[in-house]
């Protein structure tokens, strides 16, 4: 609201159109900045703090959403157990180095990808498994690793992103041979990589 209201005022004291931008758009249109060639249709990927869903981008201004997240989102996921490990906010760039030093197979944690045929995905219990594993080793007492938290972590959500996506691109998407990410989240070294294989 307070966004809204100072670009209203910027724009009438600068004799210039507001114009209203979808936020999801925005984030897969931002891909058109630095890559001029690509054009729809393609399949997106949008990860950030407040959105986990698969686009079909089917023209610059026709898209729809495949799957979305039911609950919390990859980037709130991050950030959340992030900060409860004490890491700087946001917490997702310290998680995502973080993990590398880590065993991504230490903790078995529930994964994001909703069981079915359907592409949404749900982080609201991988990320009360993650806390209840921190406060659980607080209460006893116990060291627990904080790179094998955030190796199994990261990796459970990555893991859970690439299911889905593979199986837009396998059913969904057919024919489109391309994938594009957008939101923040998208910057996760672990995430690029498992979906540049």
């Amino acid at each position: 609201l307070v966004g809204v209201a100072e670009a209203k005022a910027l724009a009438y004291s600068l004799h210039k159109p507001l114009l209203g931008v979808h936020h999801m758009k925005g984030h897969i249109a931002a891909n058109y900045i630095t890559n001029k060639e690509w054009e729809p249709p393609f399949l997106c990927l949008v990860v950030s703090g407040g959105h986990t869903m698969i686009v079909d981008v089917k023209d610059y201004t026709q898209m729809e959403i495949l799957g979305t997240t039911l609950d919390d989102a990859a980037g709130e996921c991050f950030d959340k157990v992030g900060r409860v490990l004490g890491m700087p906010y946001p917490g997702g760039a310290a998680l995502d180095k973080l993990a590398y030093e880590g065993d991504p197979k230490a903790f078995n944690l529930p994964s994001p990808a909703v069981k079915g045929d359907d592409l949404d995905f749900s982080f609201s219990g991988l990320k009360t498994a993650a806390l209840n594993l921190i406060n659980q080793a607080e209460q006893k007492g116990e060291p627990l690793s904080r790179a094998d938290l955030a190796a199994s972590y990261t990796h459970t959500i990555v893991q859970g992103i690439v299911q889905k996506t593979d199986m837009a691109l396998q059913t969904k998407a057919k024919g489109v041979d391309t994938l594009v990410l957008a939101g923040g989240v998208a910057a996760n070294s672990h995430i690029r990589s498992a979906l540049s294989r």
